[in-house]
């Protein structure tokens, strides 16, 4: 039985082209996985978020109608 070049050369391109495929289906499973976990943390996080800006608005109303004593136009008082 002769071995050809070609033939060994096929050999070797099949099987990476093999191992890139598997290499591939890996990858999706595990970027399906995070992106399920990210969707379930923001779902958790949102409705924590929401009730933060809420009362963070609530409590920072004082500073509002306060008068600032920086100057703006540049000059002193």
């Amino acid at each position: 039985m002769k071995i050809d070049f070609n033939q060994i050369i096929s050999v070797m391109l099949l099987g990476l082209l093999s191992w890139g495929g598997v290499q591939l289906y890996q990858m999706n499973a595990n970027v399906s996985v995070i992106a399920y976990k990210v969707d379930q943390n923001y779902d958790m996080i949102k409705p924590m978020w929401r009730d933060f800006l809420v009362r963070q608005a609530q409590y920072d109303k004082s500073w509002t109608n306060a008068i600032s004593s920086i100057p703006t136009s540049g000059e002193e008082e």
